[in-house]
């Protein structure tokens, strides 16, 4: 399974057309992680940065507090620009511009680890 954490809902409904019914979708990392099966944890997380409430790197920091969910492959998606090392200091997969994403490259990582 694939999470998807996205509070805006153009950027949802983005996901939902590449995705369907392959992933969960959560507007708040406090609820994804809630819901989080710490015995079969997601293939994949989708994490916006610039989330309503705690931002995506907070969830991504508190996912990987949890053994469990510690190797779980996150990419990170988000409309402000990042600096180039961003992956290799949070240890991500993938890291995606909003404004630049094309849906192939989005679905190699997906098709690379869900």
């Amino acid at each position: 399974m694939i999470f998807v954490i996205e509070d805006d809902r153009g950027w949802e409904s983005y996901y939902r057309r590449i995705l369907g019914d392959s992933a969960e979708y959560f507007h708040d990392g406090v609820a994804a992680i809630a819901e989080m099966d710490f015995d079969e944890p997601p293939a994949l997380v989708i994490l916006d940065v610039l989330l309503t409430g705690p931002t995506g790197f907070a969830v991504l920091n508190e996912m990987r507090s949890y053994p469990e969910l510690m190797n779980v492959p996150v990419a990170i998606v988000s409309s402000v620009n990042l600096a180039d090392d961003i992956a290799e200091k949070y240890g991500v997969v993938a890291v995606f511009d909003k404004g630049s994403m094309k849906p192939a490259e989005l679905l190699e990582v997906i098709e690379r680890y869900a």
